[in-house]
């Protein structure tokens, strides 16, 4: 974000919710650290290559900030049935990136989500299930997730699933994120998998990526422009008032969106997420003193210690 202008955010801040930290500018040096020539055919990458295409897509080469920012909608069905649009929702993912290695690096994650009204698309704090009759009120997902996840030879791993089951990444590799250059853009397919104790069927996430070969290829370019879109099937959500699978699953339509600064962010989101969590939203989990949510849960069920 510009020093020059007096943006949305510092009015925001002035406002209110001030005492945060300028945004990490999102900026494109002319060297940086790890830079690669990748070959103009995929099909010549190296695994090297690979790894550097996936963090120049997800994030950043040099050491700093990127933002995801994120819209959609959920829908409930039950087969036979069509799916019922619920409500939307919009938020964003600031990841905190470094190099740990060759070919390897470390990410920490803030997200936070909130729902919004199917046709105005305003932040809404509670809703009708058109499904259920339930009235429901809405808590936002804040996730802070401090024990990491790597980027590396095997592709993206979850560091607090590693220690949970340390046997599960063994096979996982960069070559199981599917890269296709279609034209002069490449495109990156993956499917999220979890351990199977930690699954509830039925379950499905696919989400692909999009972003111009040439960016990958720029050496001047550690942050590649890029946007995708993806799908979540799960058996329930207890926090939208779909608690019981014999009443219907969900299914998540997501978009995201890799943005510049918080400029490119909905008002009202902005609004809120400076209004209610103004203290940590734009500060990097890594030092958290709390466990992420994954974490606790992996230590209520026994798979790490509390």
């Amino acid at each position: 974000m510009p020093n020059s202008t007096f943006s949305r955010r510092n009015a925001l801040l002035t406002s209110g919710a001030g005492g945060l930290g300028a945004v990490t500018h999102l900026t494109k040096p002319a060297q940086a650290a790890g830079h690669r020539s990748l070959p103009d055919r995929i099909e010549d990458w190296t695994e090297e290559d690979r790894v550097h295409a996936l963090v120049k897509q997800q994030a950043r080469t040099d050491e700093g900030k990127v933002i995801w920012r994120t819209r959609g909608v959920i829908y409930g069905f039950k087969a036979p049935e069509s799916p019922v649009p619920l409500v939307r929702f919009k938020g964003c993912e600031q990841q905190w990136i470094k190099p740990t290695g060759p070919s390897e690096y470390v990410k920490y994650t803030s997200l936070l989500t909130y729902y919004s009204d199917m046709e105005t698309d305003k932040i809404i704090d509670g809703f009708t299930n058109p499904i259920t009759g339930e009235d429901v009120a809405f808590r936002p997902n804040w996730s802070r997730v401090p024990e990491g996840q790597a980027i590396s030879k095997k592709g993206v791993t979850i560091n607090i699933i590693d220690d949970a089951f340390p046997d599960f990444y063994t096979d996982k590799s960069i070559n199981d994120i599917e890269m296709t250059l279609i034209g002069d853009t490449v495109s990156f397919h993956a499917k999220m998998h979890w351990p199977e104790p930690l699954v509830r069927n039925p379950y499905n996430q696919d989400q692909s990526f999009f972003v111009k070969l040439s960016d990958l290829q720029d050496e001047a370019v550690t942050s590649a422009s890029a946007h995708g879109a993806g799908q979540i099937l799960m058996p329930s959500m207890p926090n939208i008032g779909m608690s019981d699978p014999d009443i219907g699953q969900v299914i998540w339509h997501v978009e995201f969106y890799k943005v510049k600064s918080w400029d490119d962010l909905p008002e009202d989101y902005l609004s809120k997420a400076l209004a209610e969590h103004g203290e940590d939203f734009d500060v990097n989990p890594e030092n958290d003193t709390v466990p992420s949510k994954l974490a606790q849960n992996l230590a209520r069920l026994g798979y790490v210690k509390k």
